[in-house]
This record gives structure tokens, sequence and C-alpha cells, in this order.
């Protein structure tokens, strides 16, 4: 049987399904696309994916004092080094426009390379040939660690280095640890001193906070009745918690120990008496035999030898190529060209791995905070290709590491669409139903 409803009653119901289909129209599927939207800050993809590192040069102004072949000098660089042609270019200038120099010196008693600054000193026999020494001392001497890195970084290969990641800031800790809980002083201020220059040298690299610490009773681990430490026990030697040799500061640390024992004991085959721990820092076992004085202190004297082991530790500790070819000029130099084409390179493997992320997850947020810092992490990468800066350069891998884990983005505000689906079910069924419903009569009626 039919319900009955007054004429009325039927126009206020098609009223209100007109008013409730309008309103969800209108004003509901526009809501519920917004409150459902992903924001998404354009990437300058393009520009990303045109940088190229293959095409980066650096020019290296040399300054021969006896007339070169530069063909047969370039054509013997690139028989040696390959993957180097375009970004490795020695540029045979004069004397005023040159980086470095090289002085020839003919009929020597022997043949040997020596460097000072940044000038290097090549000796030959009367029976050397000119280029294919001048060759040997350049590539296979002077600039060979630094090309050997160079070509390891273009081909994406890892190495075991023991040098720590670079940062724009080190803190540097000294720890005085001794054994048996005597009270002693040191002089560190006044022996840091010396410490000074080689920071001095590095600024133009990176910079450097100092702080000192005494830690007493540093208890062995290890049981050394001979008195001799070997390889193998170097790997547990170090009690990091125990000693608090834990640092919390944010900049990366690079820890100095002077170890001072109860009873004396020696590294084996090491005549320093001292070893690096891989991008941790360096130790030096001091054997004073303080157990007879009360009150001691460690002089200037005793710790200058100590804080020069230190200086060559931290040298390493940053990268600075080994060799005995090189002065210490010309190994920051190197330094600084890998350390650039480094962080050049991480720059734009984190931006386009930011690219490949954003464009493989179309539901993933992109800030604006992340665009900013793409956009001024490409500037530094500009800068650096310009000026080969190492602060450029760092500045760039610092932006693009901001850009991929910036938070909103590690926090992954991703909705999918059965996630959208499972949240807004409960609320638009019901609501939909009733609606379409209506329509339907709605429609039916006229």
């Amino acid at each position: 049987m039919e319900s009955k409803e007054s004429p009325n009653v039927g126009s206020l119901r098609k009223v209100i399904t007109l008013i409730v289909i309008a309103l969800m129209g209108g004003i509901g599927y526009p809501l519920f696309l917004y409150t459902t939207s992903i924001y998404r800050a354009d990437l300058p993809i393009d520009q990303i994916n045109s940088y190229d590192l293959s095409t980066m040069e650096f020019k290296i102004p040399i300054h021969v004092n006896v007339p070169v072949d530069g063909n047969k000098l370039k054509h013997n660089f690139e028989q040696l080094y390959p993957d180097l042609v375009n970004n490795w270019v020695i540029e045979l200038v004069d004397e005023v426009n040159a980086k470095y120099v090289v002085n020839v010196h003919k009929d020597a008693q022997e043949a040997k390379v020596d460097t000072n600054g940044r000038t290097i000193d090549i000796s030959l026999r009367s029976q050397d040939d000119l280029n294919t020494s001048i060759q040997q001392a350049l590539f296979e001497q002077v600039f060979k660690n630094e090309l050997d890195k160079l070509v390891s970084l273009k081909r994406g290969q890892s190495t075991s280095d023991i040098s720590f990641a670079y940062s724009d800031k080190y803190n540097l800790v000294f720890s005085l640890l001794v054994e048996d809980g005597k009270k002693i002083n040191w002089q560190i201020e006044q022996a840091l001193a010396e410490f000074e220059s080689v920071l001095v040298y590095l600024r133009n690299i990176t910079s450097f906070s100092i702080t000192t610490q005494i830690q007493y009773y540093s208890n062995l681990k290890g049981i050394y009745p001979d008195g001799v430490i070997t390889q193998d026990d170097l790997t547990t030697f170090v009690d990091f918690g125990g000693w608090n040799l834990v640092n919390l500061d944010i900049e990366p640390t690079i820890n100095f120990v002077t170890f001072i024992p109860k009873q004396p004991l020696s590294i084996a085959n090491s005549d320093s008496n001292s070893f690096l721990i891989s991008q941790w820092g360096g130790f030096k076992i001091y054997n004073r035999g303080l157990p007879s004085m009360p009150d001691a202190t460690l002089t200037v004297d005793e710790l200058i030898p100590i804080i020069n082991i230190f200086a060559n530790q931290l040298l390493q500790l940053l990268g600075l190529p080994q060799g005995d070819f090189q002065s210490l000029s010309i190994k920051l130099d190197s330094l600084q060209r890998v350390l650039v084409y480094k962080n050049l390179q991480n720059s734009i493997d984190n931006l386009k791995s930011l690219v490949k992320l954003s464009q493989s997850l179309k539901d993933i947020t992109v800030p604006e905070e992340t665009r900013q810092e793409v956009i001024y992490s490409l500037e530094q990468v500009d800068e650096a290709i310009k000026t080969k800066s190492v602060t450029a350069a760092a500045k760039a891998v610092s932006a693009s590491n901001k850009a991929f884990f910036e938070k909103e983005m590690v926090q992954q505000a991703y909705f999918p669409s059965e996630h959208k689906l499972a949240v807004f079910l409960p609320l638009l069924g019901p609501i939909s139903s009733i609606v379409i419903f209506n329509t339907i009569k709605l429609i039916k009626g006229r």
C-alpha cells in the first residue's frame, strides 16, 4: 500500500535533496579535494638532470724551466688516466701565471724528485729522457695520490678510507688518560701553540674548535704481561665507554689521546708508540713512570713531540695524500680538488635521487622548504664548478642533504588512494547512499 504524503511535503523533500546535492557538489567535493591534496613544490628537474661532472675541469698551471713537448705530456697523461682526460688538465704557462714551478736539474748523480712549497725539483741523469722523466715525476709521484682518488670517485669505487667525511668544522678533543689515578698537570695550552700553525694552514679547507680533558683511573681492559701491544690487540685496547671518550658534539669530533700507563707499554712495529683509529682519532702511549711522582707535570718540551704526532695524524684523518713526494702545500691543493669533486658528486647524486623519488611517488609531499634547499644547493654547485671552492661544494652537499632528508618528506606525508577511501568511506557511504536513492526517486517522480 502506497504511503500518502501531501504535495507540500513532497516539494520540501525535493528541495532538500537538491540542496544536499548542491552542498556536496559545491562545498563537500572541493573540501574533500583540499583536505586530501598533497603539496608538491616545483623542482628544477631539467636543471638537476643536466649536470654532468665529466666536463668539470681542474686546470693545473705549471711552469717548467726547460722546453717541454706539451702534446707529448698530454698524450702520456691520457694513456695513464683516460678517465680524467676532461677533468684534470695541465697547462704549461710562464712563471708569472704558474701555480706550480718545475725546475729540472740535468746531469745529476741520481734521479730524484723533491718538493718545497709548490716548487717541484726534478734531478735527471744524463741518460734520462726529459719528457718521460717529467711525466713520471708529475703523474706517478707528485700528483699520483690525487689522480688515483679522482679516478676512484669517478668510477664510484668504494675505498677503505680512514679519513672523516668532510665537514666545515671539526671539534678536536685532546685527552690525557692516567691509568693509576695519580694527579698530574699538563701544559697543553702552551703546547697547542705548535699545533696552531697546522690549523692555520688548513683554514681554507675547514675550521676547528679545541677542548682538553684529563681522565684518571683509566684502567686497561686487556692484560699485556710482556708490555707489548700487538696489532691485533689494538682493536680492543681502547675502552670507549669506560674512559668517557664519547662526545655528543653536533660537529664531527676528532680525538687525540695521550695514555700514561702504570707499567711501560709499547706497540709492536711502531717507532712512535702511537696508532690511528679509523674515523675516530689518534692514540699515543707515553711511558713516563708516574708511580714515583706524586704531583707531576707534563711540560711543554714533553708534549711538543706528542703534539707533532697528533698533527701528522690529523692530516691523515682529514684525507691529505700520504707520500714522500708532496710538500704540505701540494698535499693541501690535492685535498681541496678531491673534496670539491667528491662533494659536488654527492650533491648531484642527492638531488637526482630526490627527483627520482618525487617522480616515482606521485602522492608524496614536496614541501617548499625542500625546493628552497634544492635551489640553494644548485647555486652552490654552480659556484663550486666555477671557482673550485671547497666551501661552496660543502654548502652544496649540506643543502642537498637537507633537501632530501627534509622532515616532512622523511615523515612521508603520503596518502595512497586506498587510505583515502578507508578514511572517508564510513562518512561518505551513508550520506552518499541516501542522496543517490533520493536523486533516483526525484528523477522517477519527474
